[in-house]
């Protein structure tokens, strides 16, 4: 299930999840009241009120649960892009640093200040797509850049007349930084919401929308289940879309990594 959404979420943009959710939700909520109206509940035609009051608590709980599980993942999802979004600010002002202490070293350093911007440009075009596919992973490309970039910080650690104690703990604490929130970005992107929600937030709804098969389904009373439905859909929909941070559309820009360099 989980790797089903996700595949819907690298294939299209925001917009068109949006729309296939409602569209989805919205026809399925219908099929599956016209089905229980028709096959289940014409069975009992005669209903007393005690049966309407049970039905409609019956019905109200389960939306309520629906939206109860709504809300957690939304805050759930939310929280983890606003994580990726505050570390990706962080190495980008790691990866500024280090490329100013590089700097203050001259020509000595040309070699580790090239590779710390082949990463830089490697982790924006390629790195982020790959952490936006169903199955996430980092970039060899930046993985070589961050190999040569540790040479050459190496190499100019070596030579202690040249190279300050102070300046060298400095190069240590901006490669380690950067190094660390590689990592964690890789963790981020497969931090997912279990298929088990998925599971249970469609069992709700279906349930909810058998319940609406107890009523006589006149055209209007259809077009508000149609419309019901696709609200919810659309917010299922929003989780779907910011379930995954490193997509750039409604997620977080590489752009942040990219202009590291340029400030």
């Amino acid at each position: 299930m989980a790797y089903l959404i996700g595949a819907l979420a690298e294939r299209f943009n925001d917009f068109a999840i949006l729309a296939i959710a409602a569209a989805v939700f919205g026809t399925g909520g219908a099929l599956v009241s016209f089905a229980a109206h028709r096959i289940w509940f014409t069975r009992w035609p005669v209903r007393g009120e005690e049966d309407k009051k049970i039905a409609d608590t019956v019905q109200t709980s389960l939306l309520g649960f629906s939206a109860f599980v709504l809300a957690l993942a939304v805050t759930n999802v939310l929280s983890n892009l606003s994580q990726v979004g505050e570390a990706a600010r962080l190495e980008a002002s790691d990866i500024a640093g280090l490329d100013r202490e590089l700097g203050a070293l001259g020509e000595r350093a040309t070699a580790a200040r090239q590779a710390l911007a082949d990463y830089v440009r490697d982790v924006a075009t390629d790195e982020w797509p790959r952490l936006a596919q169903v199955q996430p992973t980092l970039s060899p490309a930046a993985t070589r850049d961050i190999a040569r970039l540790w040479t050459g910080i190496r190499q100019l650690q070596s030579d202690p007349r040249l190279t300050p104690e102070h300046i060298r703990d400095a190069l240590d604490r901006y490669f380690g930084n950067i190094e660390k929130a590689r990592a964690e970005r890789l963790a981020e992107a497969t931090r997912s919401i279990p298929s088990i929600f998925w599971v249970i937030i469609i069992l709700f709804v279906a349930a909810a929308s058998f319940m609406n098969g107890r009523n006589n389904l006149h055209r209007y009373g259809m077009h508000l289940i149609v419309v019901h439905m696709a609200a919810i859909g659309m917010v299922i929909a929003l989780i779907v879309i910011v379930d995954n941070p490193f997509r750039g559309v409604t997620s977080i820009d590489p752009s942040i990594i990219a202009n590291a360099l340029k400030g």
